[in-house]
């Protein structure tokens, strides 16, 4: 029973990785990726990996203050619209 279920885990672990190569080569194989990693910044990021994994780990963290700002500024400028609106009403 014990060696069915590492067989079992075996391949779901080789289909994982399938799945996972076929997302990384359509990835790889986007137009505009392509084109990007042509460029010189593309470029200079592939020697560099460190420094390219710092950079998207900065963007996805800078990400959630500034969307929960946005969203605060939305959120104020919608109830001084109704404060307005409601105010003027009477």
């Amino acid at each position: 029973m014990a060696k069915e279920e590492l067989r079992s885990i075996s391949r779901n672990l080789q289909e994982l990785q399938k799945k996972l190569s076929l997302l990384i080569d359509s990835f790889q194989n986007n137009s505009k990726v392509a084109a990007f990693m042509k460029s010189p910044v593309g470029q200079y990021l592939d020697r560099h990996p460190f420094l390219a994994f710092t950079l998207i780990v900065f963007i996805v963290m800078s990400a959630v203050p500034v969307g929960f700002f946005l969203l605060i500024v939305m959120l104020t400028s919608l109830a001084a619209l109704l404060g307005v609106i409601i105010l003027e009403d009477h």
